[in-house]
């Protein structure tokens, strides 16, 4: 590791804060991630509850009690501010991070795009079965090799 990328870590890990400061922030760390776990553990139920409750309203349009359950968590998570004492390095850690949900998305879209192309593959072999074009093809789309056991008779 060059000098310049050890020193830039050694001052990026420099917080001015005093060790008994340190050790009240690691405290209140601890109590928020006990709360916030209390609350995923509350929401986790209730969250499910309000799904049913979506579904099964009738309607064409539903799922209200579904993203007020979502709203109440973001607003709690806000509210908590699990990783506050993270300002005290003073940078700006809020650029353009991949998040989960981007990662399900990506995840959701790559799924979705595979499952067409087995559609497509699925669709195509039907089409060759019908039109007795499957023998001229192989598994792998490519021409199969000419029949050449053929007898002169």
């Amino acid at each position: 590791m060059s000098d310049s990328v050890e020193n830039a870590t050694a001052e990026e890990a420099t917080v001015d804060v005093t060790k008994s400061e340190m050790v009240r922030d690691a405290i209140v760390f601890q109590i928020k991630l006990i709360v916030d776990g209390l609350r995923d553990f509350i929401l986790i139920p209730v969250s499910l509850i309000a799904t049913g409750i979506s579904l099964f309203k009738p309607g064409a349009k539903s799922g209200s009690e579904f993203y007020e359950v979502v709203a109440f968590g973001r607003r709690t998570e806000k509210a908590i501010n699990l990783f506050g004492a993270a300002d005290r390095l003073g940078r700006d850690d809020d650029h353009d991070d991949p998040d989960l949900d981007s990662l399900v998305s990506d995840v959701e879209s790559y799924v979705r795009r595979e499952a067409q192309g087995e559609r497509f593959e699925a669709a195509r072999d039907r089409i060759e079965r019908a039109l007795g074009l499957r023998g001229a093809r192989g598994k792998n789309g490519k021409n199969a090799p000419a029949d050449t056991d053929k007898t002169d008779a």
